[in-house]
């Protein structure tokens, strides 16, 4: 009885495996920072928010803060769907870029607070 190697379609080997999951491990890693910051202002205009809203403000003030405190959410939420849907493209040209949108969409919010003067350089 003669063994034959079959290969299976869709089957790759494990290095080629990880080797393609490079870019989004990558990003993934590069995004960690940006995510802890987003999240850290949002729990922080969570915390003041309650105080704002006690002193009264209007329906757009409100409106304003809730979508502010909500955002780091909202990051995290795009973060993890970038590398989901980048986990699920074959090719190198997909891969690369989805792993580009999960850095930029992690650095999105810290870059805006900082521009906006919500955050220092210097932390």
């Amino acid at each position: 009885m003669v063994e034959e190697y079959v290969e299976y379609a869709g089957r790759s080997e494990p290095r080629e495996r990880w080797l393609r999951a490079l870019p989004l491990i990558v990003a993934a890693l590069i995004g960690v920072p940006f995510l802890i910051l987003a999240i850290r202002f949002s729990l922080s205009v969570a915390q003041t928010a309650k105080y704002i809203f006690d002193l009264g403000t209007s329906t757009w003030e409100a409106t304003g803060l809730v979508l502010l405190s909500l955002s780091g959410g909202f990051c995290l939420i795009a973060y993890l769907v970038c590398l989901f849907i980048g986990s699920r493209r074959r090719t190198w040209r997909w891969r690369i870029g989805w792993a580009a949108a999960t850095v930029l969409v992690a650095a999105c919010l810290p870059a805006w607070w900082l521009v906006a003067g919500f955050l220092s350089p210097a932390g």
